[in-house]
This record gives structure tokens, sequence and C-alpha cells, in this order.
């Protein structure tokens, strides 16, 4: 079949490839605390926000790759903390990016990056418009030190995809290659990358990596080697110790929030794919205790309720109403993602 455009190839030719070999995506997570509420009645917070993320989409539309997508969401239970989720990651080196210009002067602590590697079914986070909202739930498990690392690996395994709720709630369609989604969509459960330019980092100098694909992204190392996992409980250097810093980034995309409510709450159903009933206690046993255990030996959980969306069109800060930019590259593959996402997504499905 011919394509009407030269991403259409891309997307088309990614697709192939990827029945057979498997692509991650390097995905940058940001979460920003601001000093006021970021609602659109807040003028300067919220137009500042919105000429970031415009940035953010300007520096991805140079690209042809066929996974561009930017979305971000205040959370809904602190509308002072806003949620970035880009493919754009390499616009993201530090805290200091000058990415991060725009906001500075508003924010009450420094901006949080995460570098996650996931595979394509992320696209499925992607929308097309700012009013689509995609519900999802963010949750940030971060260790102090390896001993505590090391419970989180042991609980949640050092190949946290194979622990995903999605690999146990999946049922697969009678005779057909795609599934019904119940509350859960989909969740994507990965450690984060640290860059190995930290000076701090002790993945600078880990040997192996966790991730096959990883070696095409010189700037990524990941923590979790198995030469490093295996010697958790065995550093004694305490300087090293102190350092260290593990961090487990589950995403947990649900049909609705009051489908998510439902799949949490220990005495409901809870339907899986297909809408097969899962066990009630699902969330609670998988996912709730066991971050409440890890915390009572010093994990530190952070956990974001949101509506994704889209970026909006540039703001003009002289009138204050959206100016039309024409087609914009990034919106356009952005868009594109969200469909391809739907239309792939039970090619990798746990």
């Amino acid at each position: 079949m011919s394509s009407c455009c030269r991403t259409c190839d891309h997307r088309n030719h990614a697709l192939a490839t990827n029945k057979t070999a498997e692509t991650l995506l390097d995905v940058c997570l940001i979460t920003l605390a601001f000093k006021s509420e970021v609602v659109e009645t807040n003028r300067a917070t919220y137009v500042s926000l919105n000429t970031m993320l415009n940035n953010i989409t300007d520096a991805a539309e140079s690209s042809s790759h066929p996974s561009i997508f930017t979305v971000w969401s205040p959370c809904l239970s602190d509308p002072k903390t806003v949620v970035i989720l880009t493919t754009a990651g390499q616009a993201f080196k530090n805290q200091n990016s000058p990415i991060f210009e725009p906001v500075s002067q508003h924010l009450s602590t420094r901006p949080s990056i995460q570098h996650v590697l996931l595979d394509w079914s992320v696209l499925s986070l992607a929308t097309s418009s700012p009013e689509q909202r995609i519900a999802c739930d963010i949750m940030i498990l971060r260790a102090p030190n390896p001993g505590v690392a090391g419970a989180i690996g042991r609980q949640f395994g050092w190949n946290p995809k194979r622990s995903a709720l999605s690999s146990q709630v999946g049922v697969a369609a009678p005779g057909g290659t795609f599934s019904r989604p119940g509350d859960l969509f989909r969740d994507f459960w990965a450690w984060a990358e640290l860059n190995s330019e930290d000076p701090t980092s002790p993945s600078s100098s880990s040997a192996g990596s966790g991730y096959e694909s990883s070696g095409a992204r010189p700037g990524l190392i990941s923590t979790n080697s198995e030469e490093k996992n295996m010697s958790l409980f065995w550093a004694e250097d305490d300087e090293r110790r102190n350092m260290e810093d593990e961090t487990l980034v589950m995403i947990f995309q649900w049909n609705s929030h009051v489908d998510a409510d439902r799949f949490k709450h220990p005495l409901q159903k809870s339907l899986g794919q297909n809408f097969e009933e899962v066990s009630s206690d699902l969330w609670d046993r998988q996912v709730a205790h066991p971050v409440r255990q890890l915390q009572g030996i010093g994990a530190k959980a952070e956990t974001y309720k949101l509506d994704l969306r889209a970026v909006e069109p540039r703001i003009d800060t002289g009138r204050l109403v959206p100016r039309d930019r024409g087609a914009v590259g990034s919106r356009r593959l952005s868009t594109m993602a969200s469909g391809f996402g739907e239309r792939v997504s039970g090619l990798w499905s746990r």
C-alpha cells in the first residue's frame, strides 16, 4: 500500500521492523512544582508553562522519527504540580537545561527529571488535542540506598515489565489479535535511567545494561545491571551507599478515573481485558501493599493522578488568546502516534 508522505513511510517501516525486533523509546518524565496553581486564570504561570511546552514541541518538529509525542497534565490532587511526558528527551540534559527558562521563576523547587525506556505501546498515551483527556496515574518509587533498592527489585523484579498488571489481567480475545480493555487500559513499569555524565551517579561506572537497545543511547546507562544487582548488599563504600538512588517508575493508563477507583477498591469487582473479571484485591496485593511495606523501610513513593492532554497552541502574551500556528509537525506526529498506538496495541500486549 502506498503512503501519503515520508512520515507515513517511516511509520510503516517502523511497524514492520517492530514485528521482529522490539524498539524501546526514551520517554522523559518531568515533574514541575509551581509556587501557585497552574490554571488559566493565573496568567503569568500558565503562559510561562505554555511557552515551555511549545518550545518542547518546536524542538521536536525538525525530527522525522515516527514516535514523537508530548503530553502534560496538572496533578488532580495538587494543581501546583505539573507532569510532562515527552519523547524530546534531548532537551532535558539536567535540571539547568535552557528549556526550563520560561518557568524557572515560577517554580518552588528544581525540576525532577526521569528518563525511562519503554516499548512502543506507550504511544497509547499520545493524544491528538488539548480537549482529549487520558486518565493516568504515575507512581515513582525511589530508593535512598542499595539495600532499599534491592528490596524493591525483589518485590517488583529487576525486569519490572514482567510484574506489570497488564500481564496478569490480560485475556486474549477468542480468535482475534486485539482485546478490549477493561478498567486498566495498560501499564508501563521501568527503572529510571541515570545520566552517565552525572559525577554522583554510580551508574557511570556500572558495567552492563538491563536494556538491549541502550547501547544506541550513550548518554543513558541502565542502573540495574546484573553485576550491580548481585552486589547491592555487599557494598562497603559509605559514600557510594549514600549516593545510590534507584527509581522505579510505574505508569497506569485507565479507561477513566472512575474505572481506576473501582479497580483499586478491594471490595468492588474489577474488569480485565475483554471485560473478564479479575481479583478484586489485585491492586492492593500487587501494588499498594508492597509499596506501603517498602515505604516502611525508607523508600519514597510519589503518586500523581493525571488527565494527560496535548499541548495547546502558543498563547499570544499580548492578548492571551491562542494564535494559529498552522500545521505543526510535532502535533501532526502526536496525532498519528495516538492512532498508531491504538491500532497496534495488541502487538505488544504483555
